[in-house]
């Protein structure tokens, strides 16, 4: 099945925490061409962050075959209907960028519903929506926005969504598909195994005799409890502050950026890591876990983190969001700081070398990103030799 060129249309910049749109693109690029365009920076975003300023320079190439392209504008408005305005000027250059690099009828692949003014403007032959959380839900202007992505939807040849209830959501369209999130495996196996292509039995064994263990873990007593990723607007703070109080026998720790200044009292932030150091934090913990509010963005979610807590072949407890409920049988739901404490001391007193512990580590291995980009090229055929 060939890779065909990809004009991805993101709302995540690449440098930014890994999403479904860096992992699937990379995973496209190993085989095809892919052009990552970014959301639109403002200027001042850039003052005094030289990291950033490659951005300046428009395109670059970050990876084999894969080029980023990085709109930077003196105002970046969130309004989705100025946002609109701005991709409709931007278009000519998409398309210049994307003939410069020999694109022919490639694959529109959009994530946000403003990115309905590209469709039909970048000679594609397939045009694709992926949701990969409830748009609306994060609008300054709901009804704008669900307006936007009902005619991408009508637009698109094909319409991937992230959970269950996005799909639901969107049944009434005959061309939605469930294209869950996944887990990096050749990233993991690389840095935790030395091998990207390490087996789950290579995998058990390096988690089992880590080759490293985080600096700011080695001189802690006592088990770690474990949150990796962000703690932004739907992540339960009080829930994490009553088990603390709780249980101030246990190591709570927080691996990411927060949207607060500090962490609740008794409870240890080492802030965001890079990526290729994070996955030691998540092998040096006891039980990870997931203590988000219940909601419409958890509704909606499918947490990357997720699957890889279970490449890491460890115990999670998550509150009662659907795609928590998905996974029954490996992950455990709970309510509240009690329902927590009783769960982590359940996982805590697990047998580690128990059948479970594969188990996760497999299901994970059977997860990966390849596997739902290979999923998402069958679609992307299908598609082609339609509009052929």
């Amino acid at each position: 099945m060939s890779t065909p060129d990809i004009i991805c249309l993101s709302t995540n910049h690449w440098t930014g925490l890994p999403t479904s749109k860096q992992h699937l693109m990379s995973v496209l690029a190993r085989s095809g061409r892919v052009l990552y365009v970014e959301p639109p920076l403002d200027v001042f975003s850039l003052l005094g962050r030289r990291r950033q300023w490659g951005k300046l320079a428009g395109m670059r190439e970050v990876e084999e075959r894969l080029w980023v392209l990085s709109p930077v504008v003196v105002v970046d408005s969130s309004l989705p209907r100025k946002r609109v305005v701005f991709h409709r000027r931007f278009l000519s250059k998409v398309a210049r960028a994307a003939r410069g690099l020999g694109f022919e009828n490639p694959v529109v692949w959009c994530f946000s519903p403003e990115h309905i003014v590209y469709a039909g403007g970048l000679g594609e032959s397939v045009l694709i929506y992926h949701a990969a959380d409830e748009p609306a839900g994060l609008s300054r202007d709901p009804d704008t926005t669900r307006m936007l992505e009902r005619e991408l939807m009508e637009r698109s040849d094909i319409v991937f969504v992230a959970s269950q209830s996005l799909y639901e959501a969107r049944s009434e369209f005959g061309n939605v598909h469930r294209l869950q999130n996944a887990a990096d495996g050749m990233h993991y196996g690389r840095v935790l195994a030395g091998d990207a292509s390490a087996s789950a039995d290579a995998l058990l064994r390096a988690l089992r005799e880590p080759r490293c263990r985080p600096p700011e873990l080695a001189g802690l007593e006592g088990p770690v409890i474990l949150y990796g990723g962000a703690a932004y607007g739907w992540f339960d703070f009080e829930l994490l502050a009553d088990l603390a109080r709780m249980r101030p026998d246990w190591n709570l720790v927080m691996v990411g950026p927060s949207e607060r200044p500090g962490p609740p009292p008794g409870v240890l932030s080492v802030g965001r890591k890079r990526y290729d150091e994070f996955p030691w934090y998540v092998a040096a913990a006891d039980v990870t876990i997931l203590p988000l509010k219940i909601g419409s963005h958890t509704r909606n979610c499918d947490p990357i983190i997720l699957f890889e807590y279970l490449l890491c072949g460890k115990p999670v407890v998550a509150t009662p969001f659907p795609a928590a409920a998905e996974h029954e049988d490996l992950v455990t739901r709970a309510s509240g700081a009690g329902g927590f404490e009783k769960a982590i001391s359940s996982a805590l007193n697990e047998d580690r070398s128990a059948e479970m512990v594969r188990r996760r580590v497999e299901y994970a291995l059977d997860n990966t990103w390849e596997k739902r980009a290979e999923a998402a090229l069958g679609f992307i055929e299908k598609a082609r030799e339609r509009t052929r």
